[in-house]
């Protein structure tokens, strides 16, 4: 009897961790990092780029989105890139069509998106 009561109690322990696990949720993937662009890293990026005016594509990454395979990220200028903080491994920034985006390289979770600011 003590055995099977400890395999129980185990399968029960091991489920109940798993439950609690993972990165995912019905609306996408997530990172527990709670890493955003800061208000400096937004001024820092308008003060490159400059206000935006006109007509600009629509946004291309949202919040949670994966990066898929078919998607280029480009690099941020090395002009802008300086101007910012350096990110703790093994997050960057990308710039997809004309967002600024914060992923985990990773897992290829966008973080945090600066919609329409790249021309």
């Amino acid at each position: 009897m003590e055995r099977r009561d400890f395999l129980i109690f185990t399968a029960a322990t091991l489920l109940a961790g798993c439950a609690s696990q993972g990165g995912k949720s019905a609306g996408g993937a997530s990172d527990s990092s709670g890493l955003k662009f800061s208000a400096s890293d937004r001024a820092a990026v308008e003060a490159y780029y400059g206000k935006p005016s006109g007509t600009l594509p629509p946004q291309s990454a949202k919040v949670g989105d994966v990066l898929q395979g078919g998607q280029r990220p480009a690099k941020l200028p090395g002009n802008l890139l300086s101007k910012l903080p350096d990110l703790p491994a093994p997050y960057t920034r990308y710039v997809v069509g004309s967002d600024i985006v914060l992923v985990n390289r990773d897992t290829h979770v966008v973080l945090d998106v600066m919609p329409q600011v790249v021309r």
